[in-house]
């Protein structure tokens, strides 16, 4: 299954993981953010979901370094 971006048709070939849950106090699962090289258009989506399977995950170094 190719990924490609919603807005340019651009293929998507790498995503990452954000720690980001989108629910008060923390409950929930971590998304993947999908971000297009071609327009720079953003979606998130489950960590868990099948679209990722073909894509490469790329490790992402945050925070403040506590």
């Amino acid at each position: 299954m190719q990924v490609t971006c919603l807005r340019c048709n651009a293929s998507l070939e790498k995503y990452s993981v954000t720690p980001m849950t989108f629910l008060p106090y923390g409950t929930g699962h971590s998304h993947a953010m999908l971000e297009c090289p071609s327009c720079g258009h953003v979606e998130f989506v489950a960590r868990n979901s099948p679209m990722l399977g073909n894509l490469e995950m790329v490790e992402v170094y945050a925070g403040d370094g506590d």
